[in-house]
């Protein structure tokens, strides 16, 4: 008799690997404002490029999602590492001369049929969470914990080592594009800081594309999850260093940059509420603000848009939620 749980295991398993899937094309790059092609293109093609990836579904969503693949590799790599490896070896196939990754793979006609148009182009300032470091911490934690066969280890070692340099590559990119004004702080690059027609400025780069951030997006911010984020890319490069017994000055670095994330004090200088002893993020932000009915008389049609009833300020954001978690989730906060 099968157990509820491992018949639910069972479809979700046969759901994510049967929607992985092959797609060949050219992502489209936006082009800075401004600027535009002799026929008036707003974008440049990226390279002819081949992805191998998993997909969140294959009838409403055909594309390969950076942020989402992480995910998906936790699962697929224990069931089959060496798909996994494909997978993630295709994905930093596609890093630039820079580091950067598309998070958007919108690879074919078929990808292309199904996405709206203002969500085509990719900004080469904007990233995503890099998830991918979720399942790459996994495989060289398993190899430290001989978890896996000889020629199995021998096989991930080979690939941890091959997909060194690209990781540190992206790694870099996060670590130069998305840092905050102040050294160790991080904030999620491309919020929309004109934007009258939303309550609070999405911020799709970070994948919690609505989560309430500070009301007033700039470069004051200081965003709890991409330190997060950061402190386990850090951690996993530390790692994959240590049992492949690199012993250079980028290895250094990474552990003096893990130390630094790491320490306790900094953290909750930065992201911990004294009050609600929950972690938020930081920026120019006020509660005051609503969304209000305007008449345009010239055009016949009434607006919802934004108001803001009481100037924002520099301050810790107060919303609990999934980004007051990440400090936990991530292993910022030192056991007792």
């Amino acid at each position: 008799i099968v157990s509820k749980e491992l018949s639910v295991g069972r479809a979700a398993l046969s759901s994510l690997l049967g929607g992985i899937g092959y797609f060949y094309g050219q992502s489209k790059i936006a082009l800075p404002k401004g600027f535009s092609q002799k026929n008036g293109d707003k974008y440049i093609p990226y390279w002819p490029a081949a992805l191998y990836t998993a997909v969140p579904s294959r009838s409403f969503f055909p594309r390969g999602f950076l942020w989402d693949e992480g995910f998906h590799q936790l699962v697929i790599w224990r069931w089959d590492a060496h798909i996994s490896m494909d997978i993630i070896g295709h994905w930093l196939d596609l890093i630039n001369a820079d580091g950067w990754i598309p998070r958007e793979q919108i690879l074919g006609a078929e990808a292309l049929s199904k996405v709206p148009e203002e969500f085509v182009l990719q900004y080469p300032s904007n990233g995503n969470p890099p998830t991918l470091f979720l399942a790459l911490r996994d495989l060289a934690s398993g190899i430290h914990a001989h978890q896996f066969s000889d020629e199995e280890a021998e096989k991930i070692s080979t690939f941890l080592k091959r997909a060194y340099v690209r990781l540190n590559s992206w790694f870099q990119w996060f670590n130069s594009t998305q840092s905050g004004k102040y050294e160790g702080t991080f904030f999620w690059h491309g919020r929309d800081n004109m934007t009258t027609r939303e309550l609070n400025p999405k911020t799709l780069t970070s994948g919690l594309d609505d989560y309430p951030r500070a009301s007033h997006p700039n470069d004051e911010e200081r965003h709890v999850d991409l330190r997060c984020w950061m402190l386990l890319a850090t951690n996993c490069m530390r790692s994959i260093a240590g049992f492949l017994k690199m012993d250079s000055s980028l290895e250094k670095d990474y552990y003096k940059l893990s130390d630094q994330l790491s320490d306790f004090e900094t953290l909750n200088k930065m992201h911990l509420d004294d009050k609600t002893g929950a972690y938020f993020d930081f920026g120019n932000h006020t509660e005051k603000v609503r969304l209000r009915w305007y008449e345009d008389r010239e055009a016949m049609k009434r607006e919802l848009l934004r108001e803001t009833l009481e100037a924002p300020q520099l301050q810790l954001v107060p919303h609990v939620g999934y980004v007051s978690l990440f400090p936990f989730m991530m292993g910022a906060i030192p056991p007792v």
